[in-house]
């Protein structure tokens, strides 16, 4: 019989770093697969600052390039760009305080 697979840490290729994913509620979970739940979620946790500085440094050289644009479609590319990577920026921000508030907050 296959055992069935509780959660999985699902890599996002876009934010360049590992969602954790439940496919049951956390209280379902026994113990030891809380606990090693949680050191998976504060290993991500602790990758997300170093991303977001990642796409801040990515974003800034994008913002200091602007001026250089040659042409409308490329000025327009980059103001893209930009919107991609402060997507990229929420979407890590929103993981961590997802990831800290809910696994690793005081109530487990």
């Amino acid at each position: 019989m296959e055992e069935e697979i509780s959660y999985q840490l699902q890599y996002d290729e876009r934010l360049g770093i590992k969602r954790p994913v439940l496919f049951v509620e956390y209280e379902q979970l026994s113990r030891s697969e809380q606990e090693m739940f949680e050191e998976a979620c504060q290993q991500i946790s602790s990758e997300i600052p170093d991303r977001i500085r990642y796409f801040e440094k990515e974003y800034l050289e994008y913002f200091d390039s602007l001026s250089q644009a040659e042409h409308e479609e490329m000025f327009e590319h980059m103001i893209k760009k930009m919107n991609d990577i402060s997507r990229c920026i929420s979407e890590l921000n929103l993981l961590y305080l997802y990831i800290e508030g809910t696994y690793l907050g005081s109530n487990h």
